[in-house]
């Protein structure tokens, strides 16, 4: 039997620290179900699902990779999802959207899109944002599981008008009108970004 945690660790980036982690993770007879990871601002981090055998104590799990890892200095969180996850009833008819914005950085667009979008009972599952040209343009490309009843139509003209007031971009794209025009294979939110800044004009 084998028990699953969600291990998130944080570090300035140096070479080898991915090698450090799954060595540690392997030694502790982990399995990695899942995981993601980046370098943001010269900052290494991930996110993991990894189940290891049941009898494996979670302190032993923490205290074993940071051993492992401590020419890294990383830190290192572990969480048990059934006991902190709360699971609520997934409606049917979910449905998944990408909604793209660019143009003008400004202050509080994060804000104010996922405000909107938890007002319509919108998950976003997936966010990747970027400022370019030092700091004078903002990208950003999130994923969202949208419930049944919404009028997608109308909050994607609700979300242009909200973004051309202050000069960004807003594009909300069903997931089967995405896979038609682009790559079918399935993409995370980084890959559609970078595909964003590649279609900038030059």
């Amino acid at each position: 039997m084998t028990k699953r945690y969600i291990i998130s660790l944080m570090a300035a980036n140096r070479v080898g620290i991915l090698a450090a982690v799954t060595t540690s993770l392997a030694e502790l007879g982990g399995d990695i179900q899942e995981v993601s990871q980046t370098v943001m601002q010269g900052f290494f981090t991930i996110i993991m699902a990894a189940e290891f055998p049941e009898t494996r104590d979670p302190s032993v799990i923490v205290d074993h990779i940071r051993g492992v890892c401590r020419p890294f200095g990383v830190e290192v969180c572990l969480k048990d999802p059934k006991v902190e996850v709360m699971q609520p009833a997934v409606p049917d008819g979910i449905e998944k959207y990408y909604l793209t914005a660019e143009g003008q950085d400004k202050p509080g667009m994060v804000r104010q899109i996922s405000a909107r979008l938890a007002q319509e009972g919108i998950d976003i599952t997936d966010v990747f944002a970027r400022r370019a040209d030092e700091g004078q343009t903002f990208v950003m490309v999130m994923e969202l599981a949208v419930p049944p009843g919404v009028d997608a139509l109308a909050l994607q003209r609700e979300l242009e008008q909200l973004g051309s007031a202050v000069g960004l971009s807003a594009s909300l794209q069903h997931e089967d009108i995405f896979s038609a025009t682009n790559d079918p294979r399935p993409v995370r939110v980084t890959q559609l970004l970078r595909r964003v800044e590649l279609a900038k004009p030059a």
